[in-house]
């Protein structure tokens, strides 16, 4: 699939909090209650309220350090889609997770359960 679909359902992440972060050399998973997981290959921003950017996907080489886990224990609250190019999830404290479709050979981002790969 290529593009973020317009009806994507992100209603089951709504009211659920994230309990893990799972760090791997090329994709980074939001593992939250209900066993619902949200693994991304591709490019991603992590936004406060204000909108300024906490932390994103870049090379692991130029990483000092991961800011994601700010997210941790919190519940997702809202989630909006920007078809075809992205989904936001907005958490409890405001913070937002912002994930982008990348044009490429390779997939952007899969969510579980559901078998989406985009």
């Amino acid at each position: 699939m290529y593009g973020v679909p317009k009806d994507l359902d992100l209603s089951r992440f709504h009211g659920a909090s994230l309990l893990q972060i799972a760090i791997g050399e090329f994709e980074i998973q939001f593992h939250f209650e209900r066993d619902a997981v949200i693994g991304i290959e591709g490019r991603w921003e992590l936004l406060d309220a204000s909108g300024a950017l906490l932390d994103q996907a870049i090379e692991n080489t130029k990483r000092d350090c991961y800011r994601v886990h700010v997210l941790l224990g919190h519940e997702a609250v809202a989630s909006e889609v920007e078809a075809p190019t992205s989904f936001t999830l907005t958490f409890d404290d405001g913070k937002r997770l912002k994930v982008y479709d990348d044009p490429g050979p390779y997939e952007s981002f899969s969510i579980q359960p559901g078998n989406i790969f985009v």
